[in-house]
C-alpha cells in the first residue's frame, strides 16, 4: 500500500479518484469497496480514516460536480457580461462535456445522479439546475428569451435533456461523440428558447480549440 508518508488530503483525493473510476464503470450498486481500495492503493484503515464508507465517497464525488458549477458561477460573476447569455450557456454545456470526458469523477457524478439509488435526488441536481437557471435569468433580463420561456422550468428541460444525452452516450458507448450530440440537443432546444434575432447569432458547437478553459 502506498499511503504511508502521504498527506491525508492526498490520500482522500486518491480515494475519490478511484471511486470515480469504479462507479463510472460499474455504477454505484456495482462498485465494491475492495476494488476502490485496490485502485487507490490504500488500506481499508486509511479509507475509514477519511470516509465512513462508499456513501461518503459518493458524496465527495457529487461535491466535485457542485464545485465545478460553483466555479463557473463565481467566474461568471467576476467577468463582464457576455455579448449573448445563451451563447454562454451553450459554451458552459460544452465545457462540462469536456470535463466529464476527461474526469472520471465528474462522469461518476453524472452516473450517480441518473441511476436508481441513494443519489437520485433533487440535491444531486441542485448545482446544474441553479447554474442554468441563473444564466437563463440573465438571458431574460437581456431580452434574449422568447416571451413564453420561464427560466426555472426551462432549466429543468435542459438539464434533463443533457442527462439523457449523456446516459444514451454511455449506453451506446458513444462518449467520443458527446460534443456532437450536445450540439444536436441545442439545435432542437434553442429555437424554442431564443428570440429569432438571437438564434441566428448562436454557435451550437464547442468553442474553437485553444479557447481558454474555465477550470
Amino acid at each position: 500500500m502506498r499511503e504511508h508518508g502521504e498527506s491525508g488530503e492526498h490520500t482522500a483525493r486518491r480515494l475519490v479518484e478511484a471511486a470515480g473510476v469504479v462507479i463510472d464503470q460499474t455504477g454505484y450498486a456495482g462498485a465494491s469497496t475492495s476494488e476502490i481500495l485496490r485502485r487507490a492503493g490504500v488500506s481499508r484503515g486509511a479509507l475509514h480514516h477519511h470516509f465512513e464508507g462508499k456513501e461518503q465517497l459518493g458524496n465527495a464525488i457529487l461535491d466535485r460536480q457542485h464545485a465545478f458549477f460553483r466555479q463557473i458561477s463565481e467566474q461568471a460573476d467576476a467577468r463582464p457580461a457576455p455579448k449573448v447569455w445563451l451563447q454562454a450557456l451553450i459554451d458552459i454545456s460544452h465545457l462540462y462535456t469536456a470535463g466529464i470526458l476527461e474526469d472520471p469523477v465528474l462522469r461518476a457524478a453524472v452516473r450517480l445522479s441518473i441511476e436508481p439509488g441513494p443519489y437520485l435526488t433533487a440535491e444531486s441536481y441542485a448545482g446544474p439546475l441553479g447554474a442554468v437557471t441563473a444564466v437563463l435569468e440573465s438571458a431574460r433580463a437581456a431580452d434574449e428569451l422568447q416571451d413564453h420561456v420561464t427560466p426555472e422550468e426551462a432549466s429543468r428541460t435542459i438539464v434533463g435533456c443533457y442527462s439523457g444525452v449523456q446516459l444514451l452516450a454511455l449506453a451506446l458507448d458513444e462518449r467520443d461523440a458527446l460534443h456532437q450530440q450536445v450540439s444536436a440537443m441545442w439545435a432542437l432546444i434553442m429555437p424554442g428558447l431564443a428570440r429569432p434575432a438571437v438564434l441566428t447569432r448562436l454557435r451550437l458547437s464547442a468553442p474553437p480549440a485553444g479557447t481558454a478553459r474555465q477550470r
